[in-house]
């Protein structure tokens, strides 16, 4: 049993990127036939200048014990900087996606990108790590928004 939290723990420290990632969270629990790892209170997710927290992480591994997604959920906040734009805002849900490099943030998502002091708002956001591209969708009932200022 020791030994498989052991293994469970070092996984967790596995670099994404050549980065060092370091989680901490009140709870943890290794489900090793399953392949997943959930995290739960306080959780705490630190990768670079990526900073995000959340009440629960669930990490899921691949058939070789590498973690192939990250899903944040319960009050997620988050920092995270990408080569050209740095972002701040919350949701209600995020999924890093590591073979992607691509950040999903969902259900009622503020961000606000620091560099340029632009808001956006919507139910789904994709900040793509490769191309540096930031999509957003709404719903029907709940569009789009983007709030900036204008200087004349």
């Amino acid at each position: 049993m020791k030994k498989g939290i052991l293994f469970w723990l070092l996984l967790l420290s596995l670099p994404l990127f050549a980065e060092k990632i370091t989680v901490t969270a009140d709870r943890f629990e290794a489900f090793e036939k399953k392949h997943i790892s959930i995290l739960t209170g306080h959780v705490h997710v630190t990768k670079g200048k990526d900073d995000i927290k959340a009440d629960k992480l669930i990490i899921d591994f691949d058939t070789h014990n590498k973690p192939k997604r990250y899903t944040l959920t319960g009050h997620v906040t988050f920092d995270i900087a990408t080569r050209s734009q740095h972002f701040r805002g919350n949701a209600q849900k995020i999924v890093y996606d590591p073979s992607q490099k691509q950040y999903i943030a969902t259900g009622n998502v503020v961000l606000h990108e620091i560099n340029s002091d632009k808001t956006l708002q919507g139910e789904k956001i994709i900040i793509d790590r490769i191309s540096g591209k930031t999509s957003i969708s709404g719903k029907h009932n709940r569009p789009v928004k983007f709030t900036f200022t204008v200087e004349e």
